[in-house]
């Protein structure tokens, strides 16, 4: 709602003594009447604090759910921007923040509380932290079978990213309807599922695995990420109609999907809880972590780096090292392992994870 700027009263405006205009001097008391109004008050008043959570971005400007149950478009504070550290922008989707309130349309976001976690990827350009959501229960992860082709080293990549933020993952295998043998795919579920990632296979053709996943979703807050074209606005269609997402083929030249989803954005579920739909990736690079902190955050890797020789331990070519022992002797599946291998030889991109 916009505001009229209110003019001074003719019959209240200060007098003044010749001398002193001569002078051009103006008293404390006058240059206070002339200032402009401050962008934190002036002709807005005082307005009113509260909190909300961020469900979507537009450049610098936030759409928040107010505790209130109000929706607004607020401001970024500039203040937000002076110290980003490892970080791409101040706040992310999911973020608690608090807001001044002045008007319907006039709000300002003015800090963001204490992430309790966060899914995070490496923006190429800068090498800084890109934060994809923050303060979700859990990802979901979709993987097509076909069309993209099955990329499974792009799996590790956001588990990595997964465990490193604090969240719990689930792992979904779709478009099933395009493939007669999926032997070979059950064996990755399989190799998941004994890491202790519940695994689903999905159609959004034939319904396969729909009502499975609703239970997964059901009263939670999650993040659906993963390549782009591997259905995930399709399956969200199925699972809840009347959300009219836009799905996306394949290229058939490149055998890659276009972005359908520009900015990550909070859907509410008639089921209960809320899904965190996120713009298809084609790569993952891994941020903010050194090379030799990355089998931490590897669930079949991290019980045995603590028994080699050496605290850097790369767990590649160094004598005595308890991770390579574990995988000659069939205690680490030698795809995870060889996943490990290309993260930390090549943790600026995820351009190879195409086997």
């Amino acid at each position: 709602m916009g505001r009229e700027a209110a003019g001074p009263d003719p019959g209240c405006l200060p007098t003044t003594t010749s001398s002193a205009i001569a002078g051009g001097a103006l008293t404390l008391d006058m240059r206070k009447r002339n200032r402009k109004p401050s962008r934190r008050g002036g002709d807005r008043g005082l307005g009113e604090e509260m909190t909300g959570d961020v469900i979507r971005l537009q450049s610098r400007h936030a759409v928040v759910d107010l505790s209130d149950g109000q929706r607004i478009r607020c401001t970024l504070r500039k203040t937000l921007f002076r110290d980003l550290g490892q970080f791409t922008k101040p706040v992310a989707v999911g973020d608690r923040v608090t807001v001044t309130v002045f008007g319907p349309r006039d709000a300002v976001v003015e800090s963001v509380m204490p992430r309790h976690g966060w899914l995070a990827r490496r923006q190429a350009e800068t090498g800084l932290e890109q934060i994809i959501v923050a303060n979700v229960d859990q990802v979901l992860i979709t993987v097509a079978l076909e069309e993209p082709a099955f990329r499974p080293r792009i799996i590790d990549r956001i588990l990595v990213a997964s465990e490193r933020g604090g969240f719990g993952a689930v792992i979904a295998f779709t478009k099933t309807d395009l493939v007669q043998d999926r032997g070979f795919y059950e064996d990755y579920a399989t190799l998941y599922r004994e890491l202790g990632y519940p695994t689903l296979f999905i159609s959004a053709v034939s319904g396969e695995g729909i009502d499975e996943l609703g239970e997964v979703l059901r009263g939670k807050t999650t993040v659906l990420t993963g390549q782009s074209g591997v259905g995930k606005s399709s399956i969200l269609n199925v699972l809840q109609p009347g959300l009219e997402l836009r799905a996306q083929t394949v290229s058939p030249k490149w055998g890659k999907g276009k972005h359908t989803t520009s900015s990550t954005s909070f859907i509410p579920l008639e089921i209960g809880g809320y899904v965190a739909d996120t713009p298809g990736v084609r790569s993952w690079g891994i941020a903010g972590l050194e090379p030799s902190d990355v089998a931490i955050f590897f669930k079949d890797l991290s019980p045995f780096v603590d028994d080699c020789k050496y605290n850097e331990c790369t767990h590649d070519h160094e004598p005595e090292c308890a991770v390579k022992d574990a995988v000659a002797e069939g205690h680490i599946d030698p795809r995870r392992y060889e996943s490990y291998l290309r993260i930390i030889f090549g943790m600026e991109d995820e351009e190879d994870a195409t086997s």
